[in-house]
């Protein structure tokens, strides 16, 4: 590993600085404190959406609810057949048998 003088009269001097050079100089730099934090940068664009996701699995049965109020009487249906209607059917149903 080379000094920190034979770095700085290699780089004075003109010379191409090789990979083993900047290895070397990084070695013996002395490192000052740490400086303050920086102001964040713009927020980025938005990236692509991404694929959709597995399907999760099922969920636990949930509680029982709680019953709900009765409700309203219905009114009366109007009736569908006659009187004589309902005869008739009647009758037609004893004489298919």
């Amino acid at each position: 590993m080379a000094t920190k003088d034979e770095l700085k009269e290699r780089f004075v001097t003109g010379h191409v600085i090789t990979e083993q050079d900047m290895n070397d100089l990084l070695d013996v730099i002395e490192r000052g404190p740490e400086g303050p934090q920086g102001e964040q940068g713009p927020q980025g664009q938005r990236g692509p959406k991404g694929d959709k996701g597995d399907k999760g699995d099922t969920g636990e049965q949930g509680p029982q609810g709680t019953a709900g109020s009765d409700g309203a009487d219905g009114q009366d249906a109007e009736p569908q057949f006659t009187e004589e209607q309902v005869t008739a059917l009647l009758a037609l149903i004893e004489d298919g048998e």
